[in-house]
């Protein structure tokens, strides 16, 4: 049992350590009314052989903008972008302030203005890394990791990746497809999905998710090896940073091992003559009081270990000290320089 091993072996160092294409001008585009409410979206026209230029923009496609050169300007103008070295879009508050909402893990708050950023700046969609599709899919992220899994199939339907370049993001899309397997219950897909993705070498938050949608595949077919060993990878993948993730895998290991004959047994003869240190059971038991412990000082994100799972910490395995009489390393004394051999 692989993963059981690793869930052990972080739990004494955890409690140590504390824890642009070029073609012809195209008509200019639309001009929809853009960012009413929030600010008008800003940008730098990069030249290669003359000053930058910062515009107020009103509308994209993906070869030409319409600007403003102030924004209190009512003449509008059109440009190629075949014509600049680079179009820079400046963040605009909206979404500087929701993704410091995100940030701070306030995702039903982040989710509304990211929508709003959605909304607002939709003119510029077709644009790389645009404001609008950037925040339609952390609105999407947001209601990933709500749990909002019906929300996130039906914006998922209307949803326009054109506008996403970075991989990472582009890879997530094809992420939420294991996510949709849940909503579904399709778990033999899920399984057979899975087993493909886990051999890729994946960003460590991805890898959670993977892990983790994996893992309740696993526990829906009565796999309780397979999910165990899975849940560990969830768990563990990016060392609790996906908290969400992180707490519900965790309490799924302590969930499975509480309802397995074997643990039940090794607690009752726990501490009596009877009792088997080797037995499947027993090692079982352990991980559970170790995660318990891994729940309560760091997985948990803050959150107190659920009623239902405290009475593992009894069975959490004993972390070794450091015995008082050992030198510290500053202590040591510095290894002697030993004879090169040279200069005889």
């Amino acid at each position: 049992m692989k993963q059981f091993f690793s869930a052990l072996a972080i739990l004494p160092f955890l409690t140590i350590q504390g824890f642009s294409q070029t073609p012809a001008a195209p008509a200019a585009p639309a001009a929809p009314p853009v960012a009413t409410g929030p600010e008008m979206p800003t940008g730098m026209l990069i030249f290669k052989d003359q000053p930058a230029e910062k515009i107020f923009l009103i509308a994209g496609t993906i070869a030409q903008v319409r600007y403003k050169e102030t924004a209190q300007a009512i003449d509008t103008k059109d440009i190629n972008l075949s014509e600049v070295e680079r179009l820079y879009i400046f963040e605009p508050k909206i979404y500087r302030d929701a993704m410091e909402l995100y940030q701070a893990r306030k995702y039903a708050e982040a989710k509304d203005l990211f929508a709003q950023s959605k909304t607002a700046y939709k003119s510029l969609a077709s644009l790389p890394n645009n404001y609008s599709t950037l925040g339609s899919f952390y609105e999407l992220e947001c209601m990933r990791r709500l749990g909002d899994l019906e929300g996130l199939a039906k914006s998922l339907e209307g949803f326009r990746k054109e506008g996403l370049t970075r991989e990472h993001q582009l890879r997530q899309l094809e992420i939420y497809v294991f996510w949709d397997a849940v909503r579904t219950k399709s778990w033999e897909r899920l399984v057979a999905l899975g087993k493909e993705r886990l051999q890729e070498k994946l960003p460590s938050y991805q890898r959670a998710q993977v892990a983790f949608c994996v893992a309740q595949a696993y526990e829906a077919l009565k796999n309780e090896s397979a999910a165990l060993n899975t849940y560990n990878i969830a768990m563990l993948a990016d060392a609790g940073a996906t908290e969400e993730i992180t707490e519900q895998s965790a309490q799924a290991i302590m969930r499975i091992h509480l309802a397995n004959p074997g643990v039940q047994l090794a607690m009752k003869l726990w501490g009596t003559p009877d009792e088997n240190k080797s037995s499947s059971g027993y090692l079982h038991l352990q991980e559970a009081g170790a995660v318990a412990a891994l729940y309560q000082f760091t997985l948990g994100g803050g959150k107190a270990l659920p009623s239902q799972f405290n009475l593992l910490l009894k069975y959490k395995p004993d972390v070794a000290k450091p015995d008082p009489a050992d030198p510290k390393p500053d202590d040591k004394k510095p290894d002697e320089k030993k004879p090169t051999g040279k200069g005889k």
